[in-house]
């Protein structure tokens, strides 16, 4: 780059991570608690310190503080019902999921092809050999669970988060002290455990980071304590990595493993059968997993070692996301997955001179920054610098530098491929936050204990902003709105369908043009059995076949790219009256 340019990348660098409204209001949340932080007077330290001393006893109480941290994801999501309902997906991995989740709450674990499967082809979908979703189990597990206990899969969202926090609260009682373990966890609870998409979707990201939390949380106990439980829980995080961010986990656990070879040598070279009461209840818990995942990947795909990941990979080209992997070329039945597959193809654009690649990965920095870190728990890592020299949060970086590093080979990073190492940042922040608390606390006592207290109360209002956005029109990272626009659409649409007495068939007709993660074609786990149908349209002769195949069903024609969307009677669609998604169907019927 030339300097001018150089200059320009830096400016746009520099506004893109303080200009967005939302983030410039929470950069001036930044000043307002330094300001209060430093006038705060000396006569506050005596409340403080009854504060500080009610934290400290309940952290003590380490199990109790685990329940605590649990329990609260949960509790403030309900409370938040009335302004926050129930999300609708609208993302494609959503609809992956929850028919994972539907195919394993009816006691299967996946589906046979349907008959006219190529009308019901769609992203992160596959249909053969068996139909079912690309993923990995885990999140379908959890929603799954929220569907067979709750009726609910949102549930099972809710039961993996409040998971993830206790995990987290474990995992930092192994690094840090216990009242800086609760706390780096409630800090994690308000920053993305209930405003963020990981609580607010179904995509995911919780049981990435309860493996990983499981995992690096085992560590100092097994090389303390050596007990069968934590090695236990060692291998169950590895288990529960390999069926969530297998390829994420897989570093990790390399990483994992080696740091535990390197501390236990003496030991192992001494005495190695000491370390038996370790090794096999890790090893039986590692075969069992195993064994499962790979009975998982024989009934969806006919081959133990073959993933439904690499079955759509082989099929539909996508996802292209490990840069090292030669693009795969396909032709599909349907313009939009060509379409889903050229885009896929382009992600590898980036690599194509070094100012796009910089200008890629500082957009992959802001928006894992803004979901995970934002302006608000910036200030810990600043004092970064000063945290190598210690063993143990040496370590932590270590492991983040690993991650970081291994993103170099992928041309993509969402905060979901994070889950693994998600815990190990916000314990990274809260040794952090526990430098600047001392380092404010040798200028006044006060101000050491209201820097501690400062962070939770501004992010309070600082998710408040983050849930309310749309409401007052700020715009958003992606990640922070985890959504697609035509989410109400689809929902409105697809209840007011439901709503009907008799079985529905929607056949969507796409523009030549259509936003490809604009996707409207998803079913349940039994489509011949489901109220409501989607089909992609294709020819006349082969859309007749269809009716006739799903003879007795309401047939509708949604024509995805005229706004409103809305469904008119198939085939007579001209004459038919029009139901939006914009007004109650039930008037417009």
């Amino acid at each position: 780059m030339t300097p001018a340019e150089s200059i320009r990348f830096a400016i746009d660098l520099a506004t893109r991570f303080v200009s967005p409204p939302a983030v410039a209001a929470e950069w001036v949340l930044v000043g307002l608690a330094g300001l209060l932080v430093a006038l705060a007077p000396a006569r506050s330290a005596g409340v403080l310190r009854g504060v500080r001393g009610a934290f400290h006893s309940l952290a003590k109480r380490r199990s109790l503080a685990i329940l605590i941290c649990g329990i609260l994801p949960a509790v403030l999501r309900l409370c938040l019902l009335g302004v926050a309902p129930v999300p609708d997906p609208s993302i494609h991995d959503e609809f992956s999921h929850l028919l994972l989740a539907d195919t394993l709450s009816r006691g299967r674990l996946s589906n046979p092809t349907h008959p006219h499967w190529m009308f019901f082809e769609s992203i992160h979908i596959i249909q053969k050999p068996t139909y079912n979703s690309m993923y990995p189990p885990a999140q379908g597990l959890f929603l799954a669970l929220g569907q067979v206990l709750f009726q609910e899969p949102w549930a099972g969202v809710m039961v993996s988060v409040g998971l993830m926090s206790a995990a987290a609260c474990w995992m930092m009682q192994g690094w840090l002290p216990p009242a800086w373990a609760l706390f780096g966890t409630l800090v994690m609870i308000l920053k993305i455990g209930v405003v963020g998409f990981w609580m607010n979707s179904y995509m995911g990201g919780a049981p990435g980071a309860i493996g990983g939390a499981l995992v690096i949380g085992s560590l100092p106990r097994m090389v303390r304590n050596g007990r069968a439980v934590h090695a236990v829980l060692f291998a169950l995080g590895l288990v529960i990595l390999l069926n969530s961010r297998p390829f994420e986990g897989a570093v990790m656990g390399a990483f994992a493993c080696g740091w535990l070879l390197v501390r236990l040598r003496r030991r192992l070279l001494a005495a190695p059968r000491s370390l038996a009461p370790l090794l096999l209840p890790a090893a039986l818990v590692l075969f069992c997993g195993f064994a499962f995942t790979a009975y998982y990947n024989f009934r969806v795909t006919g081959d133990p070692l073959r993933m439904p990941y690499q079955v759509n990979r082989e099929t539909y080209g996508w996802p292209e996301n490990l840069a090292f992997l030669p693009p795969r070329p396909v032709k599909l039945n349907h313009r939009v997955l060509q379409d889903m597959h050229t885009k896929e193809i382009h992600n590898r654009d980036v690599y194509s001179s070094p100012r796009l690649a910089l200008d890629n990965w500082t957009m992959r920095l802001y928006d894992n920054w803004s979901f995970f870190v934002g302006p608000l728990l910036t200030p810990p890592l600043l004092v970064l610098p000063w945290m190598w020299r210690g063993r143990r949060t040496g370590t932590l970086l270590l492991i983040l530098a690993a991650m970081a590093a291994l993103n170099l080979f992928q041309l993509v990073l969402y905060p979901y491929h994070l889950a693994p190492v998600a815990v190990v940042l916000f314990t990274v922040l809260t040794q952090g936050l526990r430098r600047i608390s001392a380092g404010m606390a040798s200028t006044g006592r006060q101000r050491g204990l209201a820097a501690a207290l400062a962070v939770p109360l501004c992010l309070v209002p600082a998710g408040a902003l983050k849930l309310f956005a749309s409401d007052l029109r700020l715009p958003q990272a992606y990640w922070d709105r985890a959504a697609e626009p035509h989410r109400e659409a689809r929902a409105d649409i697809e209840a007011w369908l439901s709503a009907r007495p008799r079985g529905q068939l929607v056949i969507v007709r796409y523009a030549r043009h259509h936003p490809v993660n604009q996707e409207w074609v998803y079913n349940r786990a039994d489509i011949d059995g489901s109220k409501v149908i989607w089909a992609r349209e294709m020819d006349g002769e082969s859309n007749r076949r269809l009716m006739e195949y799903f003879a007795g069903r309401e047939v509708w024609l949604l024509e995805a790219d005229q706004y409103p969307q809305r469904v008119v009677r198939y085939p007579n669609f001209r004459a038919a009256t029009l139901i939006s998604a914009h007004e109650s169907p039930g008037r417009a019927e």
